[in-house]
């Protein structure tokens, strides 16, 4: 590419000039209008990029906000020509949520991505919880989301079964989580994570608490938070046992649950 053009400033009203990039995220309709709303009170003029094929990389919502607005879009042509670069640019920004990197690379055709999203349907998940059950874990690392945002997330061996069978589980369980179903049906996360850590307790045994749920279930209203669903599923599971009890909240805190 000529060094010339490479990242300098353009202008143009010729709104027809540009594409969309494979896998950028579907325009926010509600984020436009408060872009609309922002550039009438102040027009920063804040350039959009694009790669040498016109593709905007970085700005979508900014262009569409000046189309409707009749303005000139200001410009940057960078040298890319890798799809990876959206979301590369948009990694360590809060514009882009997990789910919307998850989106963009299953529009890549990246299969552990997709299989991340087929997951997150079938078992009523947020995509931080299917990553940390198909990688086998409790929490997420800033290496892990880092990763995940630039496309290299890859589900180890046993992945795709430890999900399963966990989110199997949780399933079974939902009817007894009263109140716990968001808008989108899907699980609270305080609660699933609480699952996950008492799901590696060596002595945890689900078909106990499933039975045991079932005469308390409304002992789950009092949790708001993981610590609190920790201490509900011990005394749950712990219910009508005199010896041997579960020590799940030691085990949480002591984060022993990390080298299981």
């Amino acid at each position: 590419m000529n060094n010339q053009i490479k990242n300098k400033y353009f202008e143009t009203t010729d709104y027809s000039k540009f594409r969309k990039a494979r896998g950028n995220r579907p325009l926010d309709e509600a984020h436009v209008k408060q872009l609309k709303r922002l550039i009438a009170e102040k027009d920063l003029y804040d350039p959009i990029r694009v790669n040498k094929n016109m593709e905007v990389i970085d700005g979508q919502h900014t262009l569409q906000a000046r189309k409707e607005l009749d303005l000139k879009v200001p410009y940057i042509i960078i040298n890319s020509d890798d799809p990876l670069d959206v979301a590369r640019l948009n990694t360590g920004r809060k514009n882009w949520s997990m789910e919307a990197y998850l989106n963009h690379h299953c529009a890549r055709q990246k299969r552990d991505y997709q299989i991340c999203r087929n997951k997150m349907n079938q078992y009523g998940m947020n995509v931080s919880e299917a990553m940390v059950l198909l990688l086998k874990q409790c929490s997420l690392w800033n290496r892990i989301r880092t990763d995940f945002k630039t496309g290299e997330f890859q589900i180890p061996a046993g992945g795709i079964e430890n999900t399963d069978r966990v989110g199997s589980q949780l399933m079974q369980l939902r009817k007894y989580f009263l109140g716990m179903d968001d808008t989108k049906r899907r699980l609270k996360r305080s609660m699933v994570y609480a699952y996950i850590v008492a799901d590696k307790h060596p002595e945890f045994d689900f078909k106990r608490f499933k039975n045991a749920c079932a005469s308390k279930s409304s002992w789950f209203l009092s949790g708001t938070s993981t610590s609190d669903y920790i201490k509900i599923i011990e005394k749950i599971f712990n219910s009508g046992r005199s010896k041997t009890k579960i020590k799940l909240v030691d085990f949480f805190e002591s984060k022993e649950y990390q080298e299981h």
